[in-house]
């Protein structure tokens, strides 16, 4: 590795995670790399062309190593115009300087990124939003985009309120994140899927707990074609009104994004992890059971108590909590996620997911999970990027964003998070929304540089005053933007494409065929999960990448 960063044909290792990076490619700027600092190139008239920044960019992030889900990996610079990138490639001035691809002006900001790691932020597609507190957590792990689910400490699992919602959005201002909110779907009347599409909603959630029948269902598939929204379900886990194929034939081919199909969080017991690989369902999985550990079964029957209000003394309330905890699915659901057939992470923040998790239990996962870690000669690039769609451009495609965020590419809004290697998807470096600083490392305040211990995550400029509305976006939908803008100093981003997108869609993954599970009679029966005829299984892992270097 070069002083300037790493060069072609390096390997850059992901901290604890193990993971090999494989440099595949940087820009020609070898002895004529764009730097700032006393006696560095970025000097007026060297490295800067004295132009306005309509000529060249706001900002410029140098020398990145530039992962992208679908682009793959180099080392680039990034430009930001008017909150969106604007370039990707070497930067510098054109009167000094061959093949420049990001003009930097005199005016131009410039952050020195060699050597950092640069991905799009993580997308969250299953968060309650219990309290505010939620969202500092999500963004201090790397997630810039929410799709939430309620307005506090309330029992909601998606809200129908008009004026609940826009309450919600005009608290929500003060948040350096796009933010979506999912309206009540578990109904059997359109008035209220209707109510809540003009409210600016940006999906429905259908959940066991308001009733998952094939009439709920039904209803809200129908204001989701409406709308061009997303579904989002938790099968019915008590079997009261469906059966697994019951739940397959009233969606009737059209598409859903399934919330953690392994089952313990929610669905049909014990055979839902069955919705994978289906072309019309998006299946995902929250992060506690990621990867499958030696503590999971305890912790899981605890979670399941109390979030969902059980009784630890009333028999049948363990024997239906327990029917939920299953060692085998859970190994399973691991590795349907490496085979490339569930494409999504996300959290379930305080619905029994933790809100900070979902990066490093990602990539925790992608670790454990690799072929021959003792080999130091491989190169885990594909797995990286495949891992790294799960968190980025899949969520983006289930929900309708990918237009505009999911992805580092020209055009897309500038929401970026960067990463030391040594602490990747652990604790991010800085977060840029929309192309301005936002969270990050800080350091003592009194001390001479800003990199002085003690480091915390903490909010940077642009979480301050009107700033995280200027630079963020309500997910909402095009028929209710139609009628009108929301109550939101915030501007409105229509989701689109919902109803079309489909698991052969899903960047990195795609794979599909039927999963088996097998059932056995019992009170706590252990089903096997077979895939294309190959038994999934994985014994639990006894040691959890990145958990006890970084969080303790």
């Amino acid at each position: 590795m070069s002083s300037y960063g790493p060069r072609a044909g390096d390997i850059v290792t992901l901290g604890g995670t193990g993971l090999q990076l494989h440099i595949d490619d940087r820009v020609d700027d070898q002895y004529d790399e764009f730097r700032v600092g006393f006696a560095k190139t970025g000097r007026d008239g060297i490295g800067l062309k004295s132009v306005a920044t309509q000529d060249s960019c706001d900002l410029l992030l140098s020398n990145a190593i530039v992962l992208d889900p679908i682009d793959g990996v180099r080392v680039a610079s990034i430009g930001f115009r008017d909150g969106r990138i604007c370039g990707i490639g070497k930067a510098g001035n054109p009167d000094t300087t061959h093949g420049v691809d990001i003009v930097v002006g005199s005016g131009t900001v410039v952050i020195d990124a060699d050597g950092l790691i640069a991905t799009p932020g993580g997308i969250d597609t299953h968060v309650h939003s219990l309290s505010p507190r939620v969202f500092n957590s999500l963004i201090s792990s790397g997630i810039t985009t929410v799709i939430a689910q309620e307005t506090g400490p309330v029992w909601g699992v998606g809200i129908g309120s008009r004026a609940l919602l826009h309450q919600a959005y005009r608290a929500m201002d003060n948040f350096p994140l796009n933010i979506g909110i999912l309206g009540r779907g578990s109904t059997s009347a359109d008035v209220v899927t209707r109510e809540a599409i003009l409210a600016h909603v940006c999906g429905f959630k259908v959940h066991e707990d308001t009733g998952t029948t094939l009439r709920t269902l039904d209803t809200a598939l129908r204001a989701a074609d409406f709308a061009d929204v997303q579904v989002a379900v938790h099968t019915d886990s008590l079997n009261e009104s469906l059966s697994v194929a019951d739940t397959i034939a009233v969606l009737d081919g059209r598409v859903v994004h399934a919330y953690h199909v392994e089952g313990c969080g929610g669905g049909h017991t014990p055979d839902v992890l069955q919705l994978a690989g289906h072309d019309n369902i998006l299946a995902s999985s929250t992060n506690p059971t990621l990867p499958y550990g030696i503590n999971a079964i305890d912790e899981h029957l605890d979670m399941i108590m109390l979030t969902h209000g059980m009784n630890a003394h009333r028999e049948s309330d363990i024997r239906i909590a327990q029917a939920r905890v299953r060692a085998t699915t859970m190994a399973a659901e691991n590795q349907l996620h490496d085979r490339g057939v569930i494409p999504i992470t996300s959290s379930d923040a305080q619905g029994m997911g933790r809100a900070g998790e979902t990066w490093w239990r990602t990539f925790a996962l992608a670790s454990v999970l690799r072929p021959d870690p003792t080999d130091s000669t491989r190169r885990d690039n594909e797995r990286i990027l495949r891992y790294l769609a799960k968190i980025t451009i899949n969520p983006a495609l289930a929900h309708g964003l990918s237009h505009e965020i999911g992805r580092i590419s020209e055009g897309y809004l500038g929401d970026i998070v960067l990463w030391q290697p040594e602490r990747f998807a652990a604790t991010p470096q800085l977060i840029l929304k929309s192309g301005f600083p936002t969270w990050g490392q800080t350091g003592d305040p009194n001390a001479s540089i800003d990199s002085a211990e003690p480091l915390i995550t903490a909010e940077q400029f642009g979480a301050y005053a009107a700033a995280p509305s200027d630079l963020s976006f309500l997910l909402s939908n095009a028929v209710a933007i139609a009628e009108g803008p929301p109550p939101t100093h915030r501007r409105a981003l229509a989701v689109r494409g919902c109803r079309s997108v489909r698991n052969a869609d899903m960047i990195r993954h795609g794979e599909s065929g039927p999963v088996e599970v097998v059932t056995s009679l019992g009170s706590n029966p252990q089903p096997v999960v077979r895939w294309r005829g190959e038994e999934l299984t994985m014994q639990p892992v006894e040691h959890t990448p990145l958990s006890r270097l970084h969080f303790w």
